[in-house]
């Protein structure tokens, strides 16, 4: 089994602050990249940027605060909580609301939706790469014990609570969407239709996901009909991509020639 690390914060400065840092800003000049590659406007780039990065941060948020904290409101700091929409995120919901936010932005660019698409999602796989590092330098999604030769061995007095060998569903993650980033970059290399990568990336860490989730413990994930909130939302996921790539064929928009792709 892995042994367990602990960074230690430098003052104000931690390490998962250190990697979302790098997240965002990487996850930017990826989009602009490959919104260059595309010929789509900069400063609509940079609009749809800030509408995903708002719906991302109030769909983590409240995604977290109405299904992940049962009796939240029953706290004496509810109304704190409430507004702090960093007591508490999740990723799934931060993947909702940025998709609201995204359609938000889209509901004008009549098309060229599927190409911002397209370019959201380059952005996306990166910055969750980071986020995921994240979350694996700290240890904050313990799954159940096991002896799985992968899984993490928490030492007594760590921060998580929990002793022995348990499953790290962040480091996990972590290796997930560093597959999904090298996937992302070869299907990059070759002209698709607009929307495609985007379905076909929602299948490749819907379907995972979903059945990673069954490795989360009840104590911190609850379970709604025997599911997570994140595996209903995997479901929810797959459906979307399907219906994503049926409605792509259906259109017929044409692959790009590959003169657009030229770095």
């Amino acid at each position: 089994m892995l042994p367990y690390v602990h960074v230690p914060a430098l003052g104000p400065i931690t390490i998962f602050g250190v990697l979302a840092f790098l997240g965002v800003t990487l996850a930017e000049r990826a989009g602009y990249w490959h919104a260059k590659r595309l010929d789509l406007d900069k400063a609509a780039v940079r609009r749809m940027g800030v509408y995903c990065a708002i719906g991302g941060i109030l769909g983590a948020h409240y995604f977290d605060l109405f299904l992940y904290q049962p009796g939240w409101s029953a706290r004496p700091d509810a109304l704190r909580v409430f507004f702090n929409p960093f007591s508490g995120i999740s990723s799934f919901g931060g993947l909702i609301g940025g998709t609201l936010g995204f359609l938000l932005f889209a509901r004008r660019r009549s098309g060229k939706r599927l190409r911002y698409a397209d370019v959201a999602l380059v952005g996306v796989v990166v910055l969750l790469l980071f986020g995921r590092a994240g979350c694996a330098s700290v240890h904050d999604h313990v799954g159940i014990a096991t002896r799985f030769p992968l899984a993490v061995d928490f030492p007594a007095g760590n921060p998580t609570g929990v002793v022995g060998s348990h499953h790290d569903l962040g480091l996990y993650e972590l290796v997930l969407f560093g597959a999904l980033l090298a996937l992302t970059l070869v299907l990059l290399r070759v002209p698709r239709r607009p929307g495609w990568i985007v379905a076909l990336v929602a299948l490749c860490y819907s379907v995972p996901r979903f059945f990673l989730d069954f490795l989360r413990r009840p104590e911190t994930d609850p379970r709604y009909a025997a599911l997570t909130p994140a595996q209903w939302a995997c479901i929810a996921a797959v459906a979307a991509a399907l219906a994503l790539f049926a409605w792509i064929y259906m259109r017929g928009d044409p692959v790009p020639p590959p003169r657009r792709y030229a770095s």
